[in-house]
């Protein structure tokens, strides 16, 4: 199986009283995104793409400020992940695998996607199962 979710932190090039300067780069060419702001202790996702355009194979986000959880899982395993997430940094998912957002803070996102290639390819699943006994 390859590679379910990646992040990669920004380049910090330098930082002082002003703020930071950062460099980052996307996996592929993008001409478009969304933008998105959660507030604080909101949930989004529960969904996974089958990568059936280039918007979603792989499916990535731009963490632009903030702290998220990121939960995952392949559609096919039953147990998930969960992992901080600290702005600024990317995201990247693969195809197949449903991930959920918890917002820790205020966070500021681009989806690097356009709105017609997540309609899509957009599937609902539960992250996070009940265990039933």
């Amino acid at each position: 199986m390859t590679e379910k979710v990646r992040v990669e932190q920004f380049d910090i090039l330098g930082e002082d009283e002003r703020g930071k300067t950062a460099r980052f780069s996307l996996p592929r060419q993008q001409a478009d995104f969304i933008y998105l702001t959660r507030r604080a202790g909101s949930v989004s996702g529960n969904t996974y793409h089958l990568g059936k355009n280039p918007g979603t194979n792989p499916k990535v986000f731009v963490l632009l400020s903030g702290e998220l959880a990121f939960s995952y899982r392949h559609i096919d395993e039953a147990t998930h992940e969960t992992i901080t997430v600290s702005a600024p940094a990317n995201i990247i998912v693969s195809p197949k695998v449903a991930h959920r957002v918890e917002a820790v803070t205020d966070i500021v996102i681009l989806e690097c996607n356009s709105i017609d290639n997540i309609r899509s390819d957009r599937h609902q699943a539960d992250v996070i199962q009940e265990v039933t006994s």
